[in-house]
């Protein structure tokens, strides 16, 4: 379930999304509705739909009840680019549904097919147990090599198909960067942002890249925990498209190798099968055509950004009486920002 003011109530959500189902399919029950351990910004649940004997697996993705990380949600910008992404070949869970009205659920919503696979999870993190901690290295090498490769077929793409993704704002850094000093602005509430964030992001403006790459479509929330993996290790899905939109495909990749980099400190080593980060580079560069620039300003961009959401989310805990020192006391982000040279 998402970070939020507010928690949905997981009864009256089958029921109405039992309703919908009803009137636009045809009489069906819904016989279980079920919550991913992972997840912050949205209310995902898995459901069993019945029909005539028959189960059907669906995804149901909602904004959260009340006050969530983002001051709004896209739903039908989310549908829009798994569609187009399904009709492209690349590994999505498609059809996607987008439901604007509000009635059902209280909220618009996305309905999708729940794409059968096997996931790594960031709490307990992937590094230190599971399924893929007991792979073969080779196994772990082919599932890093083929989500980098995944990663940029989908930076390959022409973006003319995915204008819909450029924001009122503008494409290219700048706007990015205005977006996201807002973001930090509206996350810190009432209190001052942490003073490492405050200085990180005047540095990634003094030296903001000056020669972009081309524009291309970006995932936004590149991660190993954001992928369904076939038996075999290969892509059967990438989900969590919440952060999508156009820009450098430097972007995608900076915010992997930073938020990949901060579990590995933390969690104090890699996986076997994974390599280096030189080797992480040279197979996302092989697959894309061309060598990568600047990404220790892309990344240092990336922890920023995920520094923000993070002071958002410890604003929300603490209006539940959470203790949030923890966002100035040994946070891996400014550890990782303190370790980029400058």
């Amino acid at each position: 379930m998402a970070i939020a003011s507010k928690q949905r109530d997981t009864e009256a959500t089958r029921a109405g999304f039992e309703r919908w189902l009803t009137k636009r399919e045809g009489p069906c029950s819904v016989a279980t509705l079920s919550a991913p351990t992972s997840g912050l910004s949205s209310d995902t649940f898995f459901a069993s739909v019945e029909r005539d004997g028959v189960i059907d697996e669906r995804v149901l993705r909602l904004p959260p009840a009340g006050d969530g990380l983002f001051p709004e949600y896209d739903f039908a910008k989310q549908a829009q680019v798994q569609q187009v992404l399904g009709e492209l070949a690349f590994p999505v869970a498609s059809p996607v549904i987008h439901e604007p009205a509000a009635e059902w659920l209280g909220s618009p919503f996305l309905v999708m097919p729940r794409v059968a696979g096997r996931v790594l999870t960031a709490n307990p993190s992937y590094l230190t147990g599971g399924w893929l901690v007991d792979a073969p290295s080779a196994l772990q090498r082919r599932l890093i090599d083929g989500f980098l490769t995944t990663l940029a077929q989908l930076h390959r793409f022409e973006i003319e198909q995915f204008e819909f993704l450029a924001p009122s704002g503008g494409t290219g850094l700048a706007g990015e960067f205005a977006r996201w000093s807002a973001y930090l602005d509206w996350a810190s509430g009432d209190v001052a942002p942490p003073d490492y964030l405050t200085s990180a992001l005047n540095w990634c403006s003094k030296n903001r890249v000056d020669d972009e790459p081309r524009t291309a479509v970006c995932w936004g929330d590149v991660q190993l925990a954001n992928v369904v993996f076939a038996e075999d290790a290969s892509v059967a899905a990438v989900v969590d498209w919440e952060m999508c939109g156009l820009g450098p495909p430097e972007m995608d990749l900076g915010w992997f190798l930073a938020l990949h980099g901060m579990t590995v400190a933390t969690h104090g080593g890699d996986l076997p099968g994974f390599g280096t980060r030189a080797s992480m580079i040279a197979t996302y560069e092989a697959a894309l055509g061309r060598e990568v620039d600047d990404l220790r300003w892309y990344e240092a961009f990336a922890l920023v950004r995920s520094g923000s959401i993070m002071v958002r989310i410890a604003r929300l805990l603490a209006a539940q009486g959470v203790d949030d020192s923890w966002l100035t006391k040994g946070n891996p982000t400014q550890a990782a920002l303190d370790a980029l040279p400058t």
